[in-house]
């Protein structure tokens, strides 16, 4: 009886060992990128994902998009949130960074996301990002 049990014991260990050595599938290869926490960078910018939207950050500014990023068929997507300029140097209490209203456009095609950001001050926007899933940014910051 002994054996039995052991055996068995064995069988369900060997199978749950194969099954955590199997390379996990990544649910967010299609158009959508707010399924799962995911990490996206490029030049000049680092953003991190959420299902509720994600955070920001560029070399002299950051930002939040405040709703999920959810592409169309075409892998297009347009979304709100803000976009907070930065400058070097200390800053003063009585002239704190402003979130400024953004719309974030972009593409997706794979692993490949094009962005822009359209702020109401046309001559404020930067130009357009072009980030890959899993990479981090490479940013070098206003301080």
């Amino acid at each position: 009886m002994k054996l039995h049990w052991i055996g068995t014991l064995s069988v369900v260990l060997a199978g749950a060992l194969m099954l955590a050595s199997e390379p996990a599938t990544n649910p967010q290869r299609g158009q959508d990128a707010s399924t799962t926490p995911d990490v996206w960078g490029g030049h000049h910018a680092s953003m991190k994902v959420t299902s509720q939207g994600a955070t920001l950050e560029f070399d002299c500014a950051h930002g939040n998009i405040l709703e999920p990023i959810k592409a169309n068929a075409k892998g297009e997507f347009t979304v709100r949130g803000t976009y907070t300029p930065e400058r070097g140097g200390p800053i003063s209490r009585d002239n704190p960074p402003r979130d400024l209203p953004a719309t974030y456009k972009g593409s997706i095609d794979g692993d490949t996301m094009r962005l822009e950001i359209m702020l109401a001050e046309k001559d404020q926007a930067p130009e357009p990002f072009t980030l890959t899933r899993g990479k981090v940014g490479r940013l070098v910051k206003c301080r």
